[in-house]
C-alpha cells in the first residue's frame, strides 16, 4: 500500500514537473539519491572546496529524499545538474553547476532480470573486464562519474567493492525499479 502512494505522489508530482519544464528522470545524467541515514546535511559549494552556498538538511518525511541529476566529478566532488526533494513537497533547487562532496550519494543497482546479469566493470566501457557480478539488488556509493557511467563503491563482507556501473543498471531513486533504456 506504502509503495501505492509513494508511486501516486511520485506521477502526481511528474506532472506537475513537466508542467514548469523540469525533468524528474534524466535518461542522459547519472542520478542518485542521498543516503537519509547520513545526519549530516548536503552542502552545495559554488566551486571545488569553494563557498558554501546552501545547506540541505535531511527530510523528516520518511517517503521524500533528496535526488541529484550528476553532470561530472572531480577527485570526490559531483557537479550538480540538478537537486530536487520528491516526491512530497516537491522543489527543484537547481544548483546547475554547483558541487557536492561525492559521500552519501547512493545509486540503487537495479538487478531486474535473473537471465541479465549485472556486472562492475574496471573501466566505463563493456568492453573492460568484468570485476564483479551483482546478483541482487544493491544500494552503493557514487565516487564519480564517466559521461553516463558510475564509479560505485559499496561493502560485501568487510570486503570493498570499487568498480564502473553501466547506465541501464543504474537507479537513482531510493526503491528498487527504474526506467529501463535497453
Amino acid at each position: 500500500m506504502r509503495l501505492v502512494i509513494i508511486f501516486f505522489l511520485f506521477f502526481s508530482i511528474s506532472i506537475n514537473a513537466q508542467e514548469k519544464d523540469d525533468i524528474l528522470i534524466y535518461d542522459n545524467f547519472v542520478e542518485s539519491y542521498y543516503n537519509k541515514k547520513n545526519e549530516q546535511p548536503i552542502l552545495v559549494y559554488n566551486k571545488i572546496n569553494g563557498r558554501v552556498v546552501d545547506t540541505l538538511y535531511n527530510i523528516d518525511d520518511k517517503y521524500a529524499w533528496y535526488k541529484l541529476a550528476i553532470s561530472d566529478s572531480d577527485s570526490g566532488w559531483l557537479k550538480i545538474k540538478n537537486i530536487q526533494r520528491l516526491p512530497s513537497e516537491y522543489k527543484n533547487y537547481g544548483y546547475e553547476n554547483h558541487w557536492v562532496k561525492s559521500s552519501d550519494f547512493l545509486i540503487n543497482v537495479d538487478v531486474y532480470n535473473p537471465n541479465k546479469p549485472v556486472y562492475l566493470f574496471e573501466l566505463p566501457s563493456i568492453k573492460s573486464n568484468r570485476i564483479h557480478k551483482i546478483d541482487e539488488h544493491q544500494s552503493v556509493n557514487v565516487t564519480e562519474i564517466d559521461g553516463l557511467w558510475a564509479k560505485v563503491k559499496f561493502t560485501i563482507d568487510n570486503k570493498i567493492i570499487e568498480g564502473w556501473l553501466s547506465f541501464k543498471n543504474q537507479c537513482g531513486l531510493p526503491w528498487t525499479s527504474c526506467p529501463k533504456y535497453d
